[in-house]
């Protein structure tokens, strides 16, 4: 009898666990990217995140397909403007970075002060942001229209 009781508890703590880590969503937080105090949306792209129990890797189509799928509209900017990255749970130190890309090819933007410039040029343009946290990795996509 001692044992069944034992086991009852066992299975109900098991199914706890299990069902607190199905229901409650653990992953990357996400960005607020700012640019002339609006809010620039951003999409989830490629991550990786180790939740209480198990571990999660999704692997996502490129910036500039993953916003056209979502049919995302470019935020209008003015020329040069600053774009902040913020989070509320800061990623470790040295890797936030960006990537502009160009004809379907990413490349390097100058972060500093999780800030950097947009470009001079009227046009479209996509950008990808990342960051590593303790428990992860993420990417987010977003774009912008200078005007």
């Amino acid at each position: 009898m001692k044992y069944a009781k034992t086991m009852v508890i066992i299975l109900i703590v098991v199914a706890c666990v299990f069902l607190a880590n199905r229901f409650i969503t653990f992953g990357p937080p996400s960005p607020s990217v700012i640019v002339e105090d609006m809010e620039v949306p951003t999409i989830q792209g490629s991550y990786c995140w180790s939740g209480f129990i198990n571990s999660k890797c999704v692997d996502m189509i490129a910036p500039p397909e993953l916003l056209a799928s979502k049919e995302l509209k470019p935020i209008q900017v003015p020329p040069q403007s600053n774009i902040k990255i913020q989070f509320k749970k800061q990623p470790k130190p040295g890797s936030l970075g960006a990537n502009l890309w160009i004809h379907g090819t990413p490349q390097t933007v100058n972060v500093k002060d999780s800030q950097f410039t947009a470009p001079k040029e009227p046009g479209v343009y996509v950008y990808d942001i990342y960051a590593a946290w303790e428990k992860g990795s993420s990417s987010y996509a977003f774009m912008i229209e200078v005007k």
